[in-house]
């Protein structure tokens, strides 16, 4: 490229020398780019960024002049850091909307339900405790999982990390707390229903507990283990039929003792 043809190239018109049609700058530094050369120049030097074109392969200088460029204007706007700050900046970014959208489902959960975005598996149904079918129908939420965040190398956020960890922290104790309510609701249940096994009895019975006194049963029956309840009322149920004939005997007994009584006391005075 001559200069008495068309205009110099952008580096040769910074340069203020002539251009030559052996210039390696001007397939790469058109004269309507001046800007893109002032920056390779600043950071680099014209002398450096002309070894290098002269000892790459021409297929590949195209790709070379924009990677200057781009870290050449990057180390202008950002002199500590460059391009690797931008990136930085870029991955914190992309952390932010990740958080976003993690917080975002979280909220769409409370309308929609936590069915509709967590993954269903086998594993977090609550277990079909035996005489509590309601508890088939609940759910366990899954512990929250812990997922590896890599922060960028310059400018690490630490009061991110900090909320990503107080983030973690609560699900957990939320999950702790669900987990918690649904024992407590399953004792509760047992205990109930073993406290009406234990009316039932009672009323079977006639009033008349197993100790031979009516009222209240003694406490050893009253408290019993909740995980045998079927087979503490069997056995309750077993003693009061047990008990019916010894007591109607003993009454029958004490009833002919008196007559015999009365019928001694009021013989001689007859």
């Amino acid at each position: 490229m001559s200069s008495s043809q068309s205009s110099p190239c952008a580096a040769c018109k910074f340069l203020r020398r002539k251009c030559t049609p052996e210039c390696v700058f001007a397939p790469y530094f058109p004269p309507d780019q001046p800007a893109k050369f002032a920056s390779v120049h600043r950071v680099f030097g014209a002398s450096n960024v002309a070894k290098l074109l002269n000892e790459i392969p021409a297929a590949q200088r195209d790709d070379a002049v924009n990677s200057l460029a781009y870290e050449a204007e990057a180390r202008l706007n950002d002199p500590v850091y460059g391009c690797v700050g931008f990136i930085s900046k870029l991955q914190h970014r992309l952390k932010q909307l990740q958080l976003d959208l993690h917080l975002a489902r979280q909220e769409l959960a409370k309308y929609i339900g936590p069915h509709a975005l967590l993954p269903t598996s086998s594993d977090f149904a609550a277990p079909n405790y035996p005489g509590n079918p309601s508890a088939s129908g609940l759910l366990m939420l899954p512990p929250p999982q812990q997922q590896q965040i890599s922060y960028p190398m310059m400018g690490i956020p630490t009061q991110q990390q900090q909320f990503h960890h107080r983030l973690q922290m609560q699900q957990m104790y939320e999950a702790a707390q669900q987990q918690e309510m649904l024992r407590a609701y399953n004792e509760q249940q047992q205990q109930r229903q073993f406290q009406q096994q234990e009316a039932i009895g009672l009323m079977d019975g006639g009033g008349v507990t197993a100790t031979g006194f009516n009222g209240v049963p003694s406490a050893s029956l009253a408290l019993g283990n909740i995980g045998h309840g079927t087979s503490a009322y069997q056995g309750q149920q077993q003693a009061v039929v047990e008990l019916k004939p010894q007591l109607f005997l003993q009454q029958q007994q004490e009833r002919s003792a008196g007559s015999e009584e009365r019928g001694r006391s009021t013989g001689p005075s007859a």
